[in-house]
């Protein structure tokens, strides 16, 4: 399996950046993770399949980029006042001048920010990466312990970390991934996607077999798949 970044022109105003995913399975398809465009295709498939399949799917591909802009997830510019989402939920970046330092917290609607008169921007931007990073670790490991006593599996091993074009995988070996980006879904959305790549330690494949599992521990789950395409 491999993963390229790569651009296409749409006309001649437009060009479109994704991430070619070139790996074992019968059809080409488009999805978007994150604000990214991913074009999963199987081995031999030819640039020019690939162009008319974005090409022939232009706006979809719009409208869906469009829709991405609007949507409210991790920050972004990390500024005052910039909304977020953490769980499901929509919180404001608030800053607090204070002369002691404190960890960022959430209150009400509000994820709380310590600064100085002299902060400067880098140093924000790395205390709420690292306040959402835990936030994500803790949560996200919960809910697969969680998942591993439902479905009855356990991974070799489990990582945790960002990821550009999927919200997790399973390894032939047994290995699972998870994106820590799934933070900003309710917790359902990552029981999903756990009890989704536990259900590969069985399956390794989207079979017929593989998505009765799947609803099986997850009837909701074409829901909150979608939820995630956002």
């Amino acid at each position: 399996m491999s993963r390229q970044k790569n651009t296409v022109r749409l006309d001649e105003q437009t060009t479109l950046n994704y991430v070619l995913d070139v790996g074992r399975r019968k059809r080409m398809s488009l999805t978007f993770v994150g604000d990214e465009l991913v074009v999963r295709v199987p081995y031999g498939c030819t640039q020019a399949q690939i162009n008319e399949l974005i090409l022939s799917n232009t706006n979809w591909i719009l409208k869906n980029r469009q829709r991405r802009t609007e949507h409210i997830g991790l920050p972004v510019t990390y500024e005052q006042g910039e909304k977020i989402r953490l769980l499901g939920k929509v919180y404001e970046i608030v800053f607090v001048n204070s002369d002691r330092f404190f960890e960022p917290y959430l209150e009400g609607e509000h994820l709380i920010t310590a600064v100085c008169d002299d902060y400067n921007a880098s140093f924000v931007k790395d205390r709420i990466d690292s306040f959402i990073a835990k936030l994500a670790a803790e949560t996200i490991s919960g809910r697969m312990e969680i998942a591993c006593a439902l479905v009855g599996l356990h991974p070799q091993k489990l990582t945790l970390r960002k990821m550009s074009t999927r919200w997790g995988s399973c390894s032939a070996n047994g290995n699972i991934s998870l994106n820590l980006n799934m933070i900003q879904f309710p917790v359902e959305c990552i029981d999903y996607v756990c009890i989704h790549e536990l259900c590969h330690l069985k399956h390794m494949d989207h079979s017929k077999d593989f998505w009765e599992m799947v609803a099986c521990f997850c009837p909701q789950w074409k829901k909150l798949r979608e939820t995630m395409k956002y």
